[in-house]
């Protein structure tokens, strides 16, 4: 009788934690640069409110990306809900991220925005960079003033 009941407490024991694990959802993420604290992440859709007064600023930005360099994860594009996605490159050069695959998936990104004129040259190679047709590379005529971040540490959910 008493292993009757050792049985049934620990098979309540076990089901319990097993139906508990399987309610609670776990985020992979991956860090690529230097560590950081993603809990001071400012949503991206208040960037432009953060610029009004200033043209560079130190912060902590989540969003979810857009497009990542397709030659080497030397950059990626942010979703802003604007008509210009933010373009995030890499201190120093010093890291990349995956070249595809984390479109759709939100990253939180550690550094600082500047704005700042983009030259043509330098839209015709991001764009090259994406994948765009020549045809489309040569309907960039003009230069374009947007944001750039430049980050020290990037964090990636799966």
């Amino acid at each position: 009788m008493k292993h009757v009941i050792l049985l049934s407490t620990l098979m309540f024991a076990l089901f319990s934690c097993s139906e508990k694990g399987n309610s609670e959802k776990k985020i992979n993420t991956v860090t690529y640069g230097e560590s950081f604290d993603a809990s001071r992440a400012k949503d991206i859709s208040q960037l432009s409110t953060l610029m009004e007064t200033t043209d560079s600023v130190s912060i902590v930005l989540s969003g979810t990306i857009d497009k990542t360099c397709a030659v080497k994860g030397c950059w990626m594009q942010l979703k802003t809900g604007k008509e210009n996605n933010l373009r995030v490159t890499f201190k120093d050069y010093a890291f990349f991220v995956p070249k595809s695959g984390a479109e759709g998936n939100k990253a939180v990104v550690n550094g600082f925005c500047v704005k700042q004129e983009t030259s043509i040259e330098e839209l015709r190679h991001y764009a090259k960079d994406a994948g765009e047709s020549d045809e489309a590379i040569a309907l960039i005529t003009e230069p374009k003033m947007e944001y750039n971040f430049v980050a020290s540490g990037v964090i990636i959910e799966d």
